[in-house]
């Protein structure tokens, strides 16, 4: 670790692309983690109360319901952000690790976007065989799981 202390950042301008990606991605599941809290932690007081026998203790939140589910909201979301920016950019074995990624991934040839609207290229015949092999497999599954569904409703479910 540099010596800047705890949330200084490893090797910085070194795997940009790479961190920054991770970042969003963690991002948005703390939007995603804040969002649920915000709006189904009465479930979890209900749960409490119900099966943990917590109804003397959680009776309190009844009339500070929206300041707990707004505080809890921004505390999961700053903190996952502390812990998203702390695993990415700054402890230095997954700074580390994102870095390598990045160089590794600038290493790879990508493949031009224009062929592939051209129909008589390889690219385009192969795409074709995914796709239909793809779509089959869709119907087959959902077939089979549909067959299963009938027979378990028939066999267990028919005599109640």
């Amino acid at each position: 670790m540099g010596s800047g202390g705890t949330f200084s950042v490893h090797k910085p301008g070194e795997g940009t692309a790479t961190r920054l990606g991770m970042f969003v991605l963690a991002l948005v599941f703390m939007i995603f983690s804040a969002h649920h809290w915000f709006y189904n932690w009465g479930s979890l007081r209900e749960f409490a109360s119900r099966y943990l026998a917590l109804e003397f203790a959680l009776g309190w939140t009844i009339p500070y319901s929206k300041w707990v589910s707004v505080s809890g909201a921004v505390a999961i979301f700053a903190t996952g952000a502390l812990v998203a920016y702390y695993y990415i950019y700054c402890k230095p074995r997954s700074a580390e690790f994102l870095v390598k990624t990045d160089v590794e991934l600038a290493k790879v040839t990508w493949p031009k976007i224009t062929p592939w609207f051209k129909a008589d290229t390889e690219v385009w015949g192969a795409t074709y065989v995914v796709l239909i092999v793809v779509a089959f497999l869709t119907v087959y599954v959902f077939g089979v799981d549909y067959i299963l569904q009938l027979l378990a409703k028939l066999l267990f479910y028919s005599g109640s």
